[in-house]
């Protein structure tokens, strides 16, 4: 696996497990951060502030996070997309799936660029 590729799988354990730390130490200072169509953060400071709940659901004191399955890691340059898909179990017991494509842009070894895709599957069009 590629230098790239292998801080884009920390990143992401770093991202599910809730580990501020290991995620600040994969990006750079005015790392931009962009859930396309929903949020766009710039710098480590505003990122701290989201990535401990990135995509969980708080039951009970618990955050939930996604179970994903990466099925695709490209690289090219300087640029490592990740596309799979992410499902969510809600407080209420059911279950909320969706797909995504991240796009990672690289300076030297620090992210400094994410771009969160993300699409409810039922929402595709059937055929």
């Amino acid at each position: 696996m590629s230098r790239h590729k292998d801080i884009v799988e920390q990143y992401r354990d770093g991202v599910l497990s809730g580990d501020h730390e290991q995620v600040l130490s994969l990006v750079s200072d005015d790392v931009v951060w962009e859930n396309l169509g929903q949020l766009r953060v710039q710098g480590k400071e505003a990122l701290r502030n989201i990535v401990g709940n990135k995509d969980g659901v708080v039951e009970k004191g618990i955050v939930q996070r996604p179970k994903i399955t990466v099925e695709r890691l490209i690289e090219e340059g300087d640029t490592v997309v990740a596309t799979g898909r992410a499902v969510l179990t809600l407080p209420t017991g059911a279950t909320a799936e969706f797909l995504f494509c991240d796009v990672f842009t690289f300076v030297g070894d620090a992210i400094s660029h994410v771009e969160s895709y993300k699409v409810n599957p039922a929402a595709l069009p059937q055929g």
